[in-house]
């Protein structure tokens, strides 16, 4: 028991490392670790303990880098993140404590909700998968709709066909294997260009507040609930990400503002990396790269998947506190850094790992995912249709219509 509690550790160790640094995620280690397991006499499940604790880990942690960088200056808090927008106001230690109950909320209520979903999962989703294009196709129509005037629906359609196109000549083409893909993919579309942005305009931060009220439950009941079942729908269905999941739950319960969007897209991270485990055991599916490792690893049966929710526990708890500590060593700092060059220094780093686990093949990935993900702020829509560089592949994928696609494209 202590040598699965010590590999559980280190997994959360490991969750704060990839969750700090920019650039660094879960599935860049997840090999490694599948690697040394095969090539060892370690037990499988040691390692299964370690991805699991290290997946969970780093939904509560990798929401201090999203909140401290990347913050464009001040005037254009509009048109920014939830958690930026916070921070520019001086309250970047209130999104941390937003998102630290969100994750742990979400854990303890979908941990709970486990067993029994897991029994209707399974006939549910054979009964949605012939039709999952067009649910994808729906998903995407209201994320569309949703900009409401000419020029945002023109440019929310724009971004997720480039998008789209963008993930279908890298994912699923020789261009470059499709898990190498991922990094400059997804650090550029969504990170990077943040960052970009906020070296460009030279933004400085104001002084942090830390303190205040204590977070009430009853006023953040609604979107922790409806956050969670997001979280466990997008933990099933592929290539929906959590802002998408925090939209249409904020949409079913009409809820609105930076505090319940935070305690909602924090709800729908932890309960998407959770569900993507119970996935295994109920449809046989992986929905992360953390859980393609586990599948890799063991078969998931009902005592495996009682461990692997007893480790998410675990390591959500102490990712929790820890979360809170770092944030608030962070809000207290980040305005005597210099904020520009260290947006420089994570973006360079960027591109340094880019070429790592890319080779040179990614640096125009790379060129034309920034462009890309540039478009949301200069059109001044979500940032979230960027996601069809995900669900265009998914899409056509069941629909039966990705080989034709791809060899009308000539690939």
């Amino acid at each position: 028991m202590l040598d699965v509690l010590a590999y559980a550790l280190l997994g959360i160790g490991l969750g704060v490392f990839t969750g700090l640094v920019p650039g660094i995620h879960v599935n860049n280690l997840t090999p490694m670790l599948v690697a040394l397991a095969l090539s060892s006499s370690l037990p499988p499940m040691r390692l299964v303990a370690t991805i699991a604790a290290m997946a969970l880990t780093h939904t509560f942690i990798s929401y201090i880098p999203a909140t401290f960088l990347g913050a464009p200056e001040q005037g254009t808090e509009l048109s920014v993140l939830p958690a930026h927008r916070l921070l520019l106001e001086g309250h970047g230690y209130k999104a941390i404590e937003l998102t630290a109950f969100g994750c742990l909320s979400a854990l303890m209520l979908g941990a709970a909700l486990v067993l029994p979903l897991s029994l209707v999962v399974e006939p549910a989703y054979r009964l949605i998968q012939p039709q999952m294009h067009w649910l994808l196709i729906a998903i995407i129509a209201i994320m569309v709709a949703l900009e409401r005037s000419r020029a945002g629906i023109f440019w929310a359609a724009a971004i997720f066909l480039l998008s789209g196109l963008l993930g279908l000549l890298t994912l699923d083409t020789n261009l470059c294997r499709g898990d190498a893909a991922l990094m400059p993919l997804l650090s550029r579309l969504f990170g990077a260009s943040v960052l970009l942005v906020s070296a460009i305009q030279k933004s400085s931060l104001p002084e942090q507040y830390i303190g205040g009220e204590l977070l009430g439950l009853r006023p953040n009941v609604r979107p922790l609930c409806a956050g969670t079942a997001a979280g466990i729908l997008t933990g099933f269905i592929p290539g929906i990400g959590p802002s998408q999941g925090t939209v249409l739950a904020q949409l079913a319960t009409r809820s609105s503002g930076t505090n319940e969007f935070l305690v909602a897209v924090s709800g729908v991270n932890t309960a998407k990396t959770l569900f993507s485990f119970v996935a295994l055991y109920a449809i046989g599916r992986p929905r992360s790269g953390a859980a393609v490792a586990v599948d890799q690893l063991i078969e998931v049966g009902l005592k495996e998947l009682i461990f692997l929710v007893g480790v998410a526990l675990l390591a959500g708890g102490v990712a929790a506190v820890l979360h809170l500590k770092l944030g608030k060593l962070a809000a207290k700092h980040i305005g005597r850094l210099p904020y520009r060059a260290m947006c420089i220094v994570v973006i360079a780093s960027i591109v340094g790992l880019t070429v790592c686990y890319s080779g040179l093949i990614g640096l125009p990935v790379l060129t034309t995912a920034t462009a890309i993900g540039l478009l949301p702020a200069t059109t001044k829509v979500k940032r979230t249709h960027c996601m069809g560089v995900i669900m265009v592949p998914c899409i056509l994928y069941f629909a039966g219509l990705k080989d034709g696609m791809l060899a009308a494209l000539g690939l």
